[in-house]
């Protein structure tokens, strides 16, 4: 039997979070700013990091360029370009998880 045929003899659960959205707003105003700001400041956090990891990368590329070990450039280069890649994801992440939210919410 396929599942397709097992779950159509199943019988249908009704979801118990059928129209309940989430509401920050329930636990007052001082709380939700307070993990606005901290939401904040652990992303402001996160882009710092990846610019260090971007100068890291590209100064790494540059110094392997100078010598002979194509292996260094190659790791120096994934390097950069992954957090190149996460500070591009963390600039748009605002942007990102609002479209997540607007198609699967």
């Amino acid at each position: 039997m396929s599942i397709i045929g097992t779950l159509a003899i199943l019988p249908m659960i009704d979801n118990p979070l059928d129209g309940i959205l989430p509401d920050f707003s329930i636990f007052g105003l001082e709380f939700t700013q307070l993990w606005q700001k901290i939401l904040g400041g652990l992303w402001a956090l996160a882009i710092i990091a990846a610019i260090i990891f971007v100068i890291i990368g590209v100064g790494n590329m540059a110094v392997a360029t100078s010598g002979s070990n194509p292996a260094a450039y190659k790791d120096a280069r994934t390097q950069a370009m992954w957090a190149g890649i996460s500070l591009g994801v963390l600039a748009a992440l605002a942007v990102i998880v609002g479209a997540i939210l607007s198609v699967f919410g």
